[in-house]
């Protein structure tokens, strides 16, 4: 990572975090209780960074770019329009080529290095490789997970601002959730199935949208941008066990909750 992307990546965090701490404020927490969190917090973070070999760097939306450019780039698809299987280094066409123009910022050759560690591409005949899909799917605990999630947590939190800040001129952002406090058990297969069958076509939609209206920005362009874009994810959660109420505990009265 250069030392311009890892002073965005530290003004990203820190934003992140006032906006957290912000939050909490504003919902009554007392400075002293969350310096206290704030320590607490700080030691578990150290405790599972020595696990990491790196920092994680400027990679996450990099790596969605480069397979996504893979599945549409001509130059990179078969006559039946699937992704070629191309060397991993070297001019075009290979991995590191397609990655250069989607994270100027990164080394092109390292990155390539660690989507095959990360097994985001799969080895091929001929010293050649291909996607293992068209999303950036990581299965391992590592600083991309980190970084994808302090992402989603950023991005959350820049949306409700948005939406408490904006005036009646200004259209709010789409911030929605569906949710059932009772899915069966045995019903988590299915709905893991259709959620993913939905969510992946709404995506592709977006994306598609996205794509065709994107600016590819060069030196001395003065084009005003904005980073713009859609998060997704499906949470399943185990309720609580409900506490048993003892026969000779006297019943309160039910009072209504005026939020």
């Amino acid at each position: 990572m250069t030392g311009k992307s890892s002073k965005q990546a530290r003004r990203e965090y820190e934003r992140m975090l006032t906006a957290v701490f912000t939050l909490l404020i504003h919902c009554g927490v007392r400075q002293k209780a969350v310096s206290e969190m704030t320590g607490r917090a700080f030691k578990a973070a150290i405790a599972k960074a020595r696990i990491f070999r790196d920092s994680g760097g400027g990679e996450l939306a990099t790596l969605g770019l480069v397979l996504d450019a893979w599945h549409r780039d001509r130059k990179y698809l078969t006559a039946k329009g699937s992704p070629k299987a191309v060397p991993l280094l070297g001019k075009a066409p290979s991995v590191e080529a397609l990655i250069r123009p989607q994270g100027r910022q990164l080394n092109a050759a390292e990155l390539a290095q660690r989507m095959l560690s990360l097994q985001l591409i799969v080895p091929r005949s001929g010293n050649r490789y291909r996607p293992a899909s068209d999303a950036a799917i990581v299965s391992s605990y590592g600083p991309i997970v980190l970084q994808y999630v302090a992402r989603c947590l950023m991005s959350l939190l820049d949306t409700v601002e948005h939406n408490l800040g904006s005036g009646p001129k200004i259209p709010p952002l789409l911030e929605r959730f569906a949710e059932v406090p009772t899915l069966p058990i045995d019903r988590v297969d299915s709905f893991s199935k259709f959620s993913r069958s939905q969510g992946s076509a709404f995506m592709r939609i977006i994306n598609d949208w996205l794509e065709t209206r994107r600016v590819r920005t060069r030196a001395g362009d003065t084009r005003r941008t904005v980073r713009a874009g859609v998060r997704l994810h499906v949470y399943i959660a185990p309720n609580k066990p409900r506490a048993r109420v003892s026969a000779n505990t006297k019943r309160k009265p039910a009072t209504a909750n005026p939020l």
